[in-house]
């Protein structure tokens, strides 16, 4: 008996070109709001997604997005964004008790709480992204480029809780990386000999890359272990730390 889920959606955007230095700049913007109904809810750990399998909850996602886009130095487009989104859901008849505790820390009355409004499992409520392109003044052959990217505390569960669902909280996503490129071959066949074993190629670049450069363990979910004493640890799993990357791309 499980439906399709509902939604309506309302957004509005606009861009904006304009000229800094002589150099083109453009600013894009759009906010947009979605409300839905009809929702199957879903809780994630790490790439595991699991489905409530019910029509039993209503959500709303609403944000805006503003990037600027231009040329930081001649033909090398950089850019800037900042996000604000939240995402929210409402789980029909969902509550939960809050004990009150003697001394002896057993249970002496109870409040029944209803559960209301709560984080959806992709709610980030700011992401902040810049990704910039440089080359040598006296050579546009040897090349750089950087990306940075911040995104806020997401939210995780504690396992058939309703009190603790998507209430406890992953640390911020924080991310840099650089990259460093030379041409090796340009597109100048005919300068190239006949026998060239490259001559038919356009052109040959070389890149090192440096991802997560500040080896920050960022965060996906954590993993609830129970020792002997039935005390429950949160042990986090981690992204991908540092590492190198060293390409080389052809074109022919």
């Amino acid at each position: 008996n499980l439906k399709a889920q509902r939604s309506w959606q309302a957004s509005a955007g606009f861009d904006y070109n304009f000229k800094m230095n002589d150099r083109p700049f453009r600013i894009a913007t759009e906010a947009y709001y979605k409300g839905m109904t009809d929702v199957d809810p879903y809780d994630i750990s790490n790439v595991h997604i699991q489905y409530f399998g019910l029509n039993d909850a209503k959500a709303y996602a609403a944000g805006i997005e503003t990037r600027l886009f231009g040329e930081l130095v001649k033909d090398a487009e950089s850019w800037i964004s900042i996000g604000v989104m939240k995402t929210m859901e409402k789980v029909n008849n969902a509550f939960y008790y809050n004990y009150t505790l003697d001394s002896l820390n057993q249970p002496t009355d109870s409040t029944k709480v209803q559960q209301g409004w709560i984080r959806r499992p992709t709610d980030r409520l700011l992401t902040l992204g810049m990704y910039i392109q440089d080359y040598l003044p006296t050579n546009k052959n040897f090349k750089f480029y950087m990306n940075l990217l911040y995104g806020s505390n997401m939210p995780y569960s504690i396992p058939g809780s309703v009190k603790y669902r998507d209430a406890l909280i992953i640390p911020a996503y924080i991310r840099i990386d650089v990259g460093f490129s030379a041409l090796l071959l340009d597109g100048e066949k005919s300068n190239r000999r006949s026998h060239s074993p490259f001559r038919n190629f356009e052109n040959i670049w070389a890149t090192l890359e440096v991802f997560n450069l500040i080896d920050r363990a960022n965060t996906i979910s954590y993993l609830l272990i129970k020792d002997f004493s039935n005390t429950t640890y949160a042990i986090p799993q981690r992204l991908t730390p540092r590492l190198l990357n060293l390409k080389l791309v052809a074109r022919f």
